[in-house]
């Protein structure tokens, strides 16, 4: 029987011959033969596919037949195959036999991978992983080996009696664990102190780990009769080919930030330790994050990723490569492009980037304002497809290949690794590909590079202070009406000192984008005050060149940022304050998309996710920066008048709570981790967990949050009996009192970015002088026995807002039966008159003539004091008047319940928004809440006539 007869039918004609020709080979092997006859139905048309499509996997079945049950192995037994593989090698008694043990390994996990990935047992993924896994795993094993061997000669490197460390990055794809199957590994060797051997012969540890870098070359590189393991490429290291083969962690850190250049932090995003992980970890945070990755936003990094784009573009050409899977148009570095200048750009402020995998990244990145869900999709789909590509091409003859293959044979096992129907199905495939990657990375890249460089030549007399401003802009036809309000602007900007510091490429950069502002704003009906304010935002960013770089790079941010200016005062301000708000403006949903609780519950989580609890610093400063933007993107739709004020009320609240509760979280982890747990019951073996929370009161209890609002927080506990200390024996009191003064001070606290919120605690049981944070159960109590009627008024506008849910629904309880049992309804109407008269006599701003919207007779507090005496009067008959804590709703209620008159109460409630949105506007202009007195005559005369009806 002809041993390959029977497999034929599942692989394609043409590659029929090569099949016969590995079963006539197997049969003149005689027990190669018996180890293939005997393989089931399915292994056998694995078997004909894997050998049509990898002349590689058919010769090593050859050389090896027994590897076919090192193919049956589950994935548990193949790891801990490859597990005793390793320690063999590393083991070994001569570097001879480890050359050994390593080349057969790698033969056989190779031919594994292979038989896995074209028979579709394995993802792209894993196959890229199983690669990456097998490179790690020969490394360790040769490093062990090559230690061995060197111990003989030269003993243990020393420092100080210690052993120094050595550590071998894997960089490229080995260092994002995506290695391709036939790829070369690039390598950096580092150690982590001089000094020198102990041996017999004594060198220096700089030699020493020298040798052990050859040695760990040789055997990995090193072509035997074996074949060889991995080539190795360390030309990524300082100083590429020219410098020395290892350095010291000392010297990468000075090269680093001396020689540094921007082609090398795209580079070291890929940077993973090997070998000596723990000892990197410490200088990557130390030294060679803050080098790859800057502080924020970082689009000036795209210029030299155009010329290094330029330079491949080149090599490509003069190579004909442009049917390169790898380099040519459309290919997977054009992927790696993208997605690494992404990390640069954004990694510095969003650390889930600051992985060297591209397969982690490229999900992130949707939501980031730089690509949208379906291009992510997109670019997935096709850089997977041409991984799957470049790697069936190398599995043909375990060569370093990259072209789509001119052979027609080629192309048929291309075909069948991929498993399409055929050439024409594949290069349709692979081309289709290659246009999504090629339009996303020419967009991404070079869009705005050609819409600059018509732009660079204009504007001369920016640097000509005699060249007449109003002249040019006559010329280049800017309307005439406006050029005598425009060129003094312009003038001014261009002799200030923030455009005179900047070098040439800042100078560059703001030749296009006062271009480009000035072609915009021409068009606009008030273009100077679109000037004046965008020019206040160019002074702000003075000379930091990565906001000028994003304004030049993302044409579609200024002109957000250009009619953000025309909008409002206020946003342009928040701008000038803040420039990081420009990352705002490069999402094109900014102007359409509405804000929502859980879009800023997403933001908040991706801010805060890979912040160390032991830098309350950097946390502050992302909470700080969270509350930036997001407060901005609430005003911004404000201002647009796509939010009506209640809901931006809503959304402020939103942003407070989530803060609020963020904050709690920190200070309850930095406590317990230095206090312990607090724990109570009546003994410590019966002892629960206490549990806290957080109760607002005022603006933010009420729903009425402003911009810039404070926050009246009220902090409990639900702590009770006899056993209450934490787990390692602090007085729970006293926690509770370090807890309370954490959550303050991170709410409180000043960071780079500027400070959270004023907090006010006065409102808590007996104000100033009571604790911090209080038991719900005394809580209770003071309420029913202690408290002022302005301290009910006060609980009527409380909710929780903030920690344990059933704490919270415990302090909602408390609140509802306090306010329907405990008011003292017999002085109610004297307390709140007496003291609304109090707030008229001290609070008033206003002068003669003039309204304060706020506290003068007809105006908020009166609304607000009208609805809290009829809720209080009577919640007693109708608790469901208690139900909310916002004063429209607790309208609402009285109507429903038919102690207002409907008529009546709308009205109010009307009259109430219209009042809050006058001081809304008021806020936002910067000025105080006194307006002129006259034209709400007639709203005020109504206010005081129910006030009268009311109380007299």
């Amino acid at each position: 029987m002809n041993l390959a007869a029977h497999w034929l039918a599942s692989v394609p004609t043409s590659l029929h011959d090569s099949v016969q020709r590995f079963g006539e080979r197997a049969r003149e092997q005689g027990a190669a033969a018996a180890i293939f006859e005997s393989l089931g139905e399915q292994r056998s048309h694995e078997l004909a596919r894997v050998v049509a499509a990898s002349e590689f996997a058919a010769a090593a079945l050859l050389q090896d037949p027994a590897a076919l049950a090192w193919l049956e192995q589950p994935e548990p037994d193949a790891r801990a195959a490859n597990a005793e593989y390793e320690r063999r090698a590393a083991t070994a008694a001569a570097l001879a036999d480890a050359e050994h043990v390593l080349r057969e390994w790698r033969r056989r996990e190779m031919l594994r991978i292979a038989w896995r990935d074209i028979t579709a047992r394995a993802s792209v993924e894993e196959t890229l992983r199983a690669v990456s896994d097998l490179a790690d795993a020969c490394i360790r094993a040769a490093v062990g080996a090559a230690r061995t061997h060197l111990r003989a000669i030269f003993g243990t490197p020393r420092c100080g009696g210690a052993e120094p460390d050595f550590v071998v990055l894997g960089m490229g794809k080995l260092g994002g664990r995506e290695l391709n199957f036939s790829s070369d590994i690039d390598l950096i060797f580092l150690f982590s102190a001089g000094g020198e051997t102990d041996g017999a012969r004594v060198v220096a540890n700089e030699e020493y780990f020298s040798r052990l870098g050859r040695e760990l070359i040789r055997l990995l590189d090193a072509r035997t009769q074996e074949g060889f393991v991995f080539r190795v490429d360390m030309r990524l290291r300082p100083f590429g080919e020219s410098g020395p083969l290892v350095v010291s962690l000392a010297a990468l850190d000075d090269y680093l930030q001396q020689h540094g250049r921007d082609w090398e932090r795209y580079a070291w995003i890929k940077a993973r330790a090997i070998v000596g992980a723990d000892v990197y970890a410490a200088a990557y945070t130390e030294f060679v994050r803050p080098f790859v990755y800057r502080r924020y936003l970082d689009f000036g990094v795209f210029e030299s990723l155009r010329d290094m784009k330029a330079l491949i573009a080149r090599e490509v050409a003069r190579r004909e490569l442009e049917q390169d899977l790898k380099l040519g148009r459309g290919g997977i570095r054009e992927v790696e492009f993208i997605v690494q200048s992404m990390q640069l750009v954004r990694g510095g402020s969003d650390r889930r980037l600051q992985t060297a995998s591209l397969l982690e990244v490229l999900p992130l990145l949707v939501g980031s304002k730089l690509m949208s869900a379906e291009e992510v999709a997109q670019l997935s789909e096709a850089y997977l497809l041409l991984r799957r590509s470049e790697n069936a091409l190398q599995m043909m003859r375990d060569q370093q290949v990259h072209r789509l293959p001119d052979d027609p044979q080629d192309r048929l096992r291309l075909s069948v690794a991929l498993d399409m129907a055929g050439w024409p199905e594949a290069l349709a495939r692979i081309e289709r590909a290659r246009e999504v990657v090629a339009d996303r990375f020419h967009s991404w890249l070079f869009d705005a590079a050609a819409t600059s460089a018509d732009l660079e030549a204009g504007l001369g007399w920016l640097d000509s202070p005699h060249e007449d401003v109003a002249e040019d802009l006559a010329q280049g036809g800017f309307p005439q009406a406006d050029i005598a309000a425009v060129a003094p602007l312009l003038d001014a900007y261009r002799q200030a000192a923030p455009y005179r510091r900047l070098d040439d490429t800042g100078r560059r950069r703001v030749r296009i984008i006062l271009a480009r502002l000035l072609k915009t704003a021409a068009v606009k009906a008030s273009p100077a005050v679109i000037i004046e304010r965008v020019l206040r935002v160019l002074d702000a960013i003075g000379a930091r060149s990565s906001y000028l770089a994003l304004l030049k790079e993302e044409p579609a941010a200024l002109e957000r940022l250009i009619d953000v200016c025309g909008v409002s005062g206020f946003l342009a301000r928040q701008i000038a304050d803040f420039p990081l708000l420009l990352d705002e403006l490069i999402d094109a949903n900014a102007f359409d998309e509405l804000p929502s609780r859980e879009r800023f519950a997403r933001e908040l989580a991706a801010r805060t996710e890979r912040l160390r609890p032991d830098d309350p610093e950097r946390e502050v400063e992302a909470l700080r920066v969270f509350q930036r933007v997001a407060t901005f993107s609430v005003a911004l739709a404000d201002l647009t008048l796509r939010l009506p004020l209640m809901q931006v009320s809503d959304r402020l609240t939103d942003i407070a709570e989530l803060i609020v509760q963020c904050c709690m979280d920190l200070a309850w982890a930095q406590m317990t981790a230095m206090h312990g747990v607090p724990r109570c019951g009546e003994s410590e073996d019966t002892a629960r967990v206490v549990k806290v929370a957080a109760a607002a009161y005022g603006k933010l209890g009420g729903l009425e949050l402003g911009y810039g609002s404070d926050l009246d927080l009220v902090f409990l506990h639900d702590s009770a009996g006899e056993f209450q200390q934490t787990t390692r024996g602090v007085d729970n009191g006293v926690f509770f009192l370090r807890l309370g003064q954490r959550i303050v001070h991170l709410l409180t606290m000043h960071s780079a970015a500027g400070r959270l919120y004023e907090v006010d605690m006065r409102l808590r049981p007996n104000g100033k002088g009571g604790f911090l944070m209080t038991g719900i159960e005394a809580f209770e109590i003071y309420q029913h026995q202690n408290a002022w009627t302005w301290e009910h008024q006060a609980l009527l506008r409380a909710r929780a807002v903030a920690g344990d849910a059933a704490l919270c629904a415990q302090f909602e309880a408390v609140r509802r039966r306090v306010l329907c049992t405990a008011v003292h309804r017999g002085t109610l109407r004297a307390d709140v008159a007496e003291m609304r008269q109090r707030m008229r006599d001290e609070l008033s701003e206003s002068r003669a003539g003039q309204f304060d919207i706020k506290q003068d007779a007809g105006g908020i507090a009166d609304i607000e004091f009208l609805v809290q005496y009829w809720v209080l009067e009577g919640a007693a008959g109708h608790p469901e008047l208690v139900r909310y804590s916002d004063n429209v709703r607790q309208l609402a209620e009285l109507a429903a319940a038919g102690l207002v008159e409907s008529a009546t109460a709308h009205w109010l409630k009307e009259t109430y928004i219209s009042y809050r949105t006058i001081l809304h506007h008021l806020s936002l202009e910067g000025r105080q809440r006194v307006v002129e007195a006259a034209e709400h005559a007639q709203r005020r005369a109504r206010i005081r006539e129910i006030w009268r009806e009311t109380f007299g």
